[in-house]
């Protein structure tokens, strides 16, 4: 697509959005600015692959504040509805037409994220190699509150965020820009594994949260002492295992879809 192009059908999904929706008011303000970006989107007014406005033009557009743009997009996000890219922003979800969905095509959506998980096990032991040997003490700083938040957060879509947050410091880490780039080449696919991951059971998930941390709390402990080797093999590890209770997840919901007990 031409600047022009792009630039033109911008201004298009502003000025659906002018028509669309009135300034929020007194009610539940982040529902309504969810409310009306999921029915532009459900619609089609805004496109697969439309970037939405910026978190500015959208606050001057609903006339509320950027705390509340920004809670509504994460519920579009957790919704699976956009996906979010460093530095780029927000663009609608390829498969979110129709509005906010439960899980489609589960079988399709596994082998999503299986693929997702074998490309990130040939990239993100190596990220975790090079982390524990160019790592100062911020990048150190940063890796730990990641996984410090991981094991204090409660809230399941808050800790998936904070898992992506501790990945996405250590690819940081490694002082090579390929590796958060190609953290964001898959960040679609690993919107589809939150949304697969809600489907599931909730027996177990304090189990999986301990083994998880465990897993976390390895690769950390690689990249403090600065042994690249601990570090690769413990990052291989973890997602080995995630690939593990991914397919035992999966195989679960096409169980269920399929009608099983």
């Amino acid at each position: 697509m031409s600047e022009d192009s792009a630039s033109a059908a911008r201004r298009q999904a502003t000025g659906a959005l002018e028509q669309a929706i009135r300034p929020a008011r007194n009610r539940s303000l982040g529902d309504e600015v969810y409310d009306a970006l999921a029915r532009l989107i459900g619609s089609g007014e805004l496109g697969s692959g439309s970037r939405l406005p910026s978190e500015g033009e959208l606050c001057r557009l609903f006339a509320v504040s950027r705390p509340v743009v920004r809670k509504a997009l994460t519920q579009l996000r957790e919704d699976g509805m956009i996906v979010s890219r460093k530095g780029a922003g927000s663009f609608v979800s390829a498969r979110a037409a129709g509005g906010p969905r439960g899980l489609e095509d589960p079988e399709k959506q596994l082998g999503t994220m299986l693929q997702a998980l074998e490309f990130r096990c040939s990239i993100e032991p190596d990220a975790a190699y090079y982390a524990a040997i160019r790592r100062g003490p911020r990048e150190l700083a940063g890796i730990a509150a990641a996984l410090d938040d991981f094991d204090r957060l409660e809230h399941e879509p808050a800790r998936r965020r904070v898992d992506m947050a501790f990945h996405r410091s250590i690819a940081e880490a490694a002082r090579n820009d390929h590796y958060a780039r190609a953290l964001d080449v898959i960040d679609y696919d690993i919107e589809i594994g939150i949304t697969l991951a809600r489907h599931l059971s909730q027996l177990g998930q304090e189990e999986r949260r301990t083994a998880i941390f465990a897993e976390h709390r390895a690769i950390y402990l690689g990249i403090e002492a600065q042994d690249p080797a601990a570090a690769r093999e413990a990052m291989l590890r973890h997602l080995e295992y995630s690939r593990v209770r991914v397919t035992a997840r999966g195989e679960e919901i096409l169980r269920r879809v399929r009608g099983g007990d």
